[in-house]
């Protein structure tokens, strides 16, 4: 299940769930918009019980040489997630079509949950 809910803010909620066998995270979020990501939440089923890292990492559309790794959690002994880029409230500023990628492995076959919390700042609109 995945769904986008926005408020008149423009915040975005975009969601994410699976688990069971051959279910690792892979997800994309961009905007064709210049936008912030805020905070991002995973929740597993129980406990990681390998070394995985959770990753947000950007596919910058300036250049390769952008690409960077946001975030890098390891898992192991975790089960929850909670990672605010900012303080929360300013986020993570991206260009237009940036694509942020979450990645986790999930070998321990986990069932997942994702949010994924981001806001529209607008088309070449000063951020």
């Amino acid at each position: 299940m995945s769904g986008i809910i926005a408020n008149e803010s423009n915040v975005r909620f975009d969601y994410h769930t699976g688990g069971g066998k051959l279910s690792p995270i892979d997800v994309d979020v961009s905007s064709d918009e210049l936008w912030r990501l805020m905070q991002v939440r995973l929740h597993l089923s129980a406990a990681c019980f390998w070394v995985e890292d959770f990753t947000a990492t950007i596919d910058s559309i300036t250049a390769p040489v952008h690409d960077t790794v946001l975030m890098r959690v390891p898992m192991l002994g975790r089960s929850d997630v909670v990672f605010l880029f900012g303080d929360g409230s300013d986020g993570q500023i991206l260009h237009e079509d940036d694509i942020v990628t979450f990645a986790y492995p999930n070998s321990s076959w986990q069932t997942w949950g994702l949010e994924i919390t981001w806001r529209s700042v607008g088309k070449g609109a000063a951020a």
